[in-house]
């Protein structure tokens, strides 16, 4: 997961503070990092509270299996993270604060600094003001939609957390308070440690920054597997899972002409960089290419007759507007009158078969025959789409338009494209009431024009 998760801690002498940050490495190797830091930062490291593994420090550990590296440290080694994370501190420990006394949940932050889940929470410290001192933990990612959509499973684990901690912090604070009362003790004007406990301190764990770097990896390991975009390889996303050179007739229908074509895409070595969305703007033309993508995007019935030769790679590319998990809303060479009347969105059929009249709710494509028209489809759509079009169609078109982007960046912004749009829609299918939805729809910049994908691809993103 491309984030930072931070412990950051009230001071009462230096303030919000961060004292320990967990961030992934990649491409960046841990030698050529520097971790010291100015003088002017010193004063505030010899702090105890404010000081975790020192300037110099670090502790690192590596997941074999996805080859991520993960460096805790004291501050960020690298400076454009860490005036981040500062801001973060700040208001994390200041003005973000969840008043649930058990430690509460808050989202912030913007596109610039990014974007944050702040948990403040508190712990026992019989020689801090109110017997406590205030901590908390934030994770920092630029990816705001992908940060709403594991909140829960954040949520869990940060409490967790705290909680583990708290209970430490909570056993020394009754061992103390056995030995001797610091409320009478400053009842009766004695003087108590003018300098803030550290973590260590607090919870008589010496090796708790350890935990807590077993606790940050985990989580960002974890989380990296909530959402992960791949280019299909091998199998269509409407074959099984699993099939032979022929696939089995009761789960695909084809005919001699489609098998080969199958084959044939199955076999590319990087399929990604064929079949773009410019191709269906060169087979329909310019005027009628945003009306094919608004219905294939809100769910008006496709209809593409014509050669499988032809109308096949025309399928390809009307799938790429569509989320993974809508994949078998494509129907492909169907050779049946009932597959048009099912619920298959996005239909072609050979000339053979028979269709219904076009209406608004049937866009039709049929593919003329190259010696007898000179124009390559035939368009039938009695309906138009809206003067407003909704923001992902606005955003397809420009991509589509854009230049410099080639076939393979066009179909790797299409489909970063299609992902925000899924989780935008995911997110609004967990607000419990309507209040909720109207309030993460202007988090998530939804719009009346967006309505109608919404309601379509909710049905089917769960």
């Amino acid at each position: 997961m491309n984030a930072v998760i931070v412990l950051c801690h009230f001071c009462e002498i230096h303030g919000p503070t961060a004292i320990f940050c967990t961030q992934t490495l990649r491409d960046t190797k841990i030698d050529d990092l520097c971790l010291t830091r100015s003088a002017s930062k010193a004063n505030a490291a010899q702090c105890p509270a404010c000081n975790s593994l020192g300037l110099t420090n670090g502790l690192c550990s590596k997941d074999v299996d996805s080859g991520a590296t993960f460096l805790s440290t004291q501050q960020s080694p690298f400076p454009e993270v860490e005036g981040s994370i500062k801001q973060a501190a700040i208001r994390s420990l200041s003005c973000e604060i969840n008043c649930n006394k058990d430690g509460g949940f808050v989202f912030f932050g913007d596109t610039i600094g990014g974007h944050v889940l702040s948990h403040t929470f508190h712990m026992s410290d019989t020689e801090a003001r109110g017997f406590y001192q205030l901590f908390s933990i934030v994770i920092l990612m630029k990816d705001k939609y992908f940060l709403l959509n594991i909140k829960p499973f954040l949520s869990e684990r940060l409490r967790k957390i705290s909680s583990e901690i708290q209970n430490s912090a909570k056993s020394i604070h009754k061992e103390e308070e056995s030995k001797m009362s610091f409320r009478q003790r400053r009842l009766s004007g004695s003087k108590l440690s003018q300098t803030p406990r550290s973590l260590v301190e607090l919870t008589g764990d010496k090796n708790i920054y350890v935990i807590l770097h077993a606790h940050f990896s985990w989580l960002l390991l974890s989380g990296s597997k909530f959402l992960t975009e791949h280019i299909t390889f091998g199998n269509l996303p409407w074959l099984p899972p699993e099939t032979n050179s022929h696939p089995p007739p009761e789960r695909l229908t084809y005919n001699l002409n489609t098998l080969p074509l199958i084959q044939k895409y199955e076999n590319l070595e990087k399929p990604e960089m064929f079949y773009s969305l410019r191709h269906i703007n060169t087979i329909v033309g310019r005027r009628e290419f945003p009306a094919v993508c608004y219905c294939a995007l809100i769910g008006i019935k496709i209809i593409v007759r014509g050669d499988p030769v032809k109308t096949f790679p025309f399928m390809m590319c009307l799938k790429k507007l569509l989320p993974e998990a809508m994949h078998n809303l494509i129907r492909v060479d169907a050779q049946h009158q009932h597959s048009i009347d099912a619920e298959y969105k996005i239909i072609s059929i050979t000339d053979e078969i028979a269709v219904p009249m076009p209406n608004s709710s049937i866009y039709r494509i049929d593919f003329l025959d190259e010696s007898i028209k000179t124009d390559q489809v035939c368009i039938k759509w009695p309906g138009s789409i809206p003067a407003r079009w909704p923001d992902l169609l606005v955003k397809l078109m420009k991509a589509v338009e854009e230049t410099r982007f080639t076939e393979l960046v066009l179909n790797r912004r299409t489909k970063a494209l299609v992902e925000e749009w899924k989780n935008k829609v995911i997110c609004l299918s967990h607000a419990k009431n309507t209040n909720a939805q109207v309030k993460l729809k202007k988090v998530l910049g939804v719009q009346s024009q967006d309505q109608a994908l919404i309601n379509y691809w909710s049905i089917y993103l769960k």
